[in-house]
């Protein structure tokens, strides 16, 4: 995991502003999602933290059984982890130290089955 900070706020440290960075990850495809793929990559880590429990362990969605589909809370958390990870290796890649005004937003699309799309986005800052 990278030494990158990521806030919702500022820090009280002089920095230079480098610019924006960016991430996006859905549970949508027909034969995989881009969600699916990044949780093969961070296999590992997200095990790991559910033995640690600082992530809820995979559960069985039933929703089914009522007719719905739905996306699974599970999902969600581990979006936003790897939403986070992949954020903190583009401020990497720009020399950033922190990513700070880091927002989010998710989007449901419910048309047949329910997806989610995540956003993830802040300002990628360098200390001086």
């Amino acid at each position: 995991m990278s030494k990158i900070i990521v806030t919702t706020g500022d820090l009280k440290k002089d920095y230079e502003i480098i610019g924006p960075v960016y991430f996006q990850v859905s549970n949508k495809g027909f034969f995989g999602s881009s969600l699916d793929k990044y949780v093969t990559t961070y296999t590992n880590q997200i095990k790991e933290m559910q033995n640690n429990n600082t992530m809820d362990v995979d559960k069985t969605d039933w929703g089914f059984l009522y007719g719905e589909w739905s996306v699974g809370q599970s999902a969600f958390e581990k979006a936003f982890f790897i939403a986070t990870e992949e954020l903190k290796k583009r401020g990497e890649m720009v020399g950033a130290d922190a990513i700070i005004c880091m927002r989010q937003d998710i989007d449901m699309d419910t048309n047949g089955f329910a997806y989610f799309y995540l956003q993830m986005y802040g300002t990628a800052v360098k200390f001086i």
